[in-house]
């Protein structure tokens, strides 16, 4: 009897001794993890959601502004092409015609491309001629693309949304999936999987150390993350997005009104050198007509 309360006695003891270091620093890392964790998601999303908001906003600057800005870049080559025309006539005795006119041009653009050629086999002799290793790579990025597409298309589909709020949450993401998908941008595919994918492995089950890389990990990433979010609050979009939709409408207009003027000066300058150039061609002309 006296043995056996010796023993109760000595178990219920063992009941208040502080529990072994190991066991606590599990713990602490535990509620490290998830603490990291927590905020590693709290970005994930506001970066998420500020490049959703971006994307609206170049939408919208790209339907105003991009049809201008293409009829400007059109009309820059045709002007390149009509001033090529005007110095390859003043070098000549006999008028030519536009297609004899354009050979130099031709020329000259083949033999850049040639350049820039040579130049791209230099580059690829300094990298000791890698190339399949990046062709290697590139098929790499091309399946990783494709299975974070995939992924997130299941994730994110506007027809498992349970309310209309959720669906229209769920076509807002699904174009920013849409618009990572078509730029290829991988990080940006990752990122969003990273937001809302629920599944994702812990690392509680490898022990202390699979703890210590999972806290280290979550914190690069935030570092990562608030890097991005600087970056989106600073870029010329972002501030507009963040003054409001008036202000992205008064900054449309004014683009628009410097794009018209552009194109209003090209236009000048496409009918002052077609004028020069039949000028020319007239003069051309009659020369050759007097020396006969």
């Amino acid at each position: 009897m006296v043995v056996e309360g010796a023993n109760d006695r000595a178990a219920r003891m063992t009941e208040f001794l502080p529990a072994p270091l190991s066991v606590l620093d599990r713990v602490r890392l535990e509620l490290n993890y998830l603490e990291w964790g927590e905020r590693v998601r709290s970005l994930r999303q506001r970066v998420a959601l500020l490049e959703l908001e971006q994307q609206e906003v170049r939408a919208l600057i790209q339907r105003r502004l991009g049809p201008l800005q293409r009829e400007c870049d059109e009309l820059r080559q045709e002007v390149e092409l009509l001033e090529a025309r005007l110095n390859r006539l003043l070098r000549v005795s006999q008028p030519l015609a536009d297609e004899e006119l354009d050979e130099e041009l031709l020329r000259l653009r083949r033999q850049r491309e040639t350049w820039r050629q040579e130049e791209f086999r230099q580059e690829w002799r300094g990298s000791n001629g890698h190339l399949s290793e990046r062709t290697t790579d590139d098929a790499g990025v091309g399946q990783r693309l494709r299975r974070l597409y995939r992924s997130l298309a299941r994730l994110l589909h506007p027809d498992l949304a349970r309310d209309q709020e959720e669906r229209i949450q769920r076509e807002q993401l699904m174009r920013l999936v849409n618009q990572a998908w078509e730029r290829r941008d991988v990080e940006q595919l990752q990122r969003l999987f990273a937001v809302w994918n629920t599944d994702s492995a812990s690392p509680v089950a490898d022990g202390l150390e699979g703890l210590r890389r999972g806290v280290a990990q979550r914190q690069l990433e935030e570092v990562q993350l608030r890097r991005r979010l600087s970056e989106l609050e600073r870029s010329e979009v972002g501030q507009l997005a963040r003054k409001g939709m008036a202000i992205v409408e008064r900054y449309v207009h004014r683009q628009e009104e410097l794009l018209r003027h552009e194109l209003a000066g090209l236009r000048l300058r496409r009918r002052r050198l077609l004028r020069l150039i039949e000028e020319r061609r007239r003069e051309l002309s009659l020369r050759t007509g007097s020396h006969r």
